[in-house]
């Protein structure tokens, strides 16, 4: 019985003038989290860049797109893929993107730290909520592959924090700064409408909201955010609405109508795979006893609620209504705002012997992170699986002997590659030339393409499996066989003087010879 009460008292809602003013102390500062985000940076740039042995795919392949400039491409907006190629550019590599990733969360943590300080009025509310976000997954090891979904976190946490301060405060800057992040947003995934429309309903149901429709401000984001977002609904019109189509066809909505059976069964799986990634944070915030005092700031209140909870509940509809299923990494930005909203919900009391018990289990969770991580990375997935991912596929190899093959027989650099997006993406991000991607020789998935230009200038296709491409045949004798590729998994060199050799990927591979001299 005496440990039933002694839990019910530290749940028990309390409050005490020491704690007010151990909360607002300068240890709880954004500049010592951003010190703590720092540090968290850099482990989670290079460990991965210890342990990875291959570009990921949606590196390269937004590098494969970028390398085109179009306004959309087919799988999402221009956003990520302009950024990519950019960091590319600057650095040729792919450790550059490492950083980026966590740059991604970096931003995107600062901007919970921020909207949860701000609306809360505390300082030790920011803290709590920021550092629990470090023990989810897309904050950290799920975070280190640079992908649209990555690039969300930084884009949504931001898109809310400026439109939080634009309400408040009618600020130009702060309005200016949510039509930005609100237009690469989506220009970026489209998923953040999401986001963006439950925001927008704050415009209409709260009074801070509908004073908004009197002021500038509002107009001028809007017209930024049309500047951002136009060229692309252009580009749709144009090329058939494909990436809208590859959403329909990832979620599953061109298979048979499913039964409710099967659709309660996919919403549960979605919530299971949202709410069990809170599990972590939620623990670590219960070492604090609670507050009694909660938040007067209802605007503040309910923007998070909203930013947290909305897109959650729309992916849950979703697939009620469709059928369709919500993929895992599609939820990556939903994790934004699920910290400020527990913090909120929980009010945590800021006490010096509780803290250091919360920060102990940060420590103790980030530590097993980067065991697991390096298991995973520099064993489990080069020596014990069976399938080969992208993280172990032999892209640098393939690439190199192909460019210089190319090289050697036609003296020239090689202009095209052809085949699925694994094979491709890995020779356009490798190879010295940097060849353009030519997406399972389909134009509809490349529309850069000039076919005629292909012929006339040559490219290397690439297959793996038995059967080779279907489009082989349409170069007809012209084509020349070249001996199968044989290579390792990828894997960092210095693991691998440890852990002896891997198991080999075959690669098939063919010349269209260029028709130019």
């Amino acid at each position: 019985m005496k440990i039933l009460h002694l839990i019910v008292d530290h749940f028990r809602c309390t409050d005490s003038a020491d704690a007010k003013a151990y909360g607002q102390e300068k240890i709880f500062s954004f500049r010592n989290f951003f010190w703590i985000l720092f540090a968290w940076m850099i482990l989670w740039t290079v460990w991965p860049s210890l342990c990875i042995g291959n570009v990921a795919i949606d590196v390269a392949e937004n590098i494969a797109w970028g390398d085109n400039f179009q306004f959309g491409y087919d799988k999402n907006p221009y956003f990520g893929a302009w950024l990519s190629w950019a960091a590319f550019r600057i650095c040729p590599s792919e450790y550059v993107f490492y950083w980026m990733s966590q740059i991604a969360a970096t931003l995107g943590l600062a901007a919970v730290y921020l909207l949860t300080a701000e609306v809360t009025g505390s300082r030790f509310a920011g803290f709590a909520a920021g550092l629990s976000a470090l023990l989810i997954p897309f904050f950290s090891h799920s975070a280190c592959e640079f992908n649209d979904d990555v690039i969300c976190i930084a884009l949504w946490g931001w898109s809310a924090l400026c439109f939080y301060r634009a309400v408040k405060k009618d600020s130009l800057k702060s309005w200016i700064g949510a039509g930005v992040f609100a237009g690469l947003a989506l220009m970026t995934k489209y998923l953040a409408g999401a986001l963006l429309l439950p925001l927008g309903l704050l415009l209409f149901f709260t009074a801070e909201g509908r004073k908004c429709w009197k002021r500038p401000g509002m107009y001028l984001a809007g017209a930024v955010f049309l500047v951002l977002v136009v060229p692309n609904v252009i580009w749709l019109c144009k090329n058939n609405f494909i990436a809208l189509s590859y959403a329909m066809d990832r979620a599953r909505l061109d298979e048979p109508t499913t039964g409710l059976g099967t659709r309660l069964k996919f919403m549960l799986d979605t919530a299971g795979q949202f709410l069990s990634r809170l599990i972590l944070p939620l623990a670590s915030l219960l070492v604090f006893r609670r507050s009694a005092e909660k938040t007067p700031d209802t605007f503040g209140r309910k923007l998070i609620v909203i930013a947290a909870l909305a897109p959650f509940v729309l992916s849950l509809l979703f697939i009620l209504v469709t059928g369709g299923k919500v993929l895992t990494p599609w939820l990556t930005p939903y994790f934004v705002f699920s910290t400020p909203l527990l913090v909120l919900w929980y009010r945590p009391l800021p006490e010096r012997r509780t803290f250091r018990c919360f920060a102990a289990v940060i420590i103790v969770a980030a530590a097993l992170f980067v065991v697991f991580f390096g298991y995973e990375y520099l064993h489990k997935r080069p020596y014990l699986r069976r399938g080969v991912t992208y993280n172990v596929w032999p892209g640098r190899t393939v690439a190199e002997q192909m460019t210089k093959q190319w090289r050697e027989r036609y003296g020239r650099p090689l202009p095209y590659v052809i085949g699925d997006r694994t094979v491709t993406c890995n020779v356009t991000f490798y190879s010295p030339d940097h060849p353009t991607a030519f997406f399972d020789h389909l134009t509809e998935l490349s529309p850069w393409i000039d076919p005629a230009d292909v012929q006339r200038r040559g490219a290397v296709i690439l297959w793996t499996g038995n059967d080779p491409p279907r489009y082989l045949k349409d170069y007809g004798p012209r084509i020349v066989m070249l001996p199968d590729i044989v290579a390792e998994r990828a894997a960092v060199g210095w693991y691998r003087k440890l852990a002896g050799p891997l198991r080999t990927v075959t690669v098939h591979a063919a010349f269209l010879p260029p028709q130019t001299k």
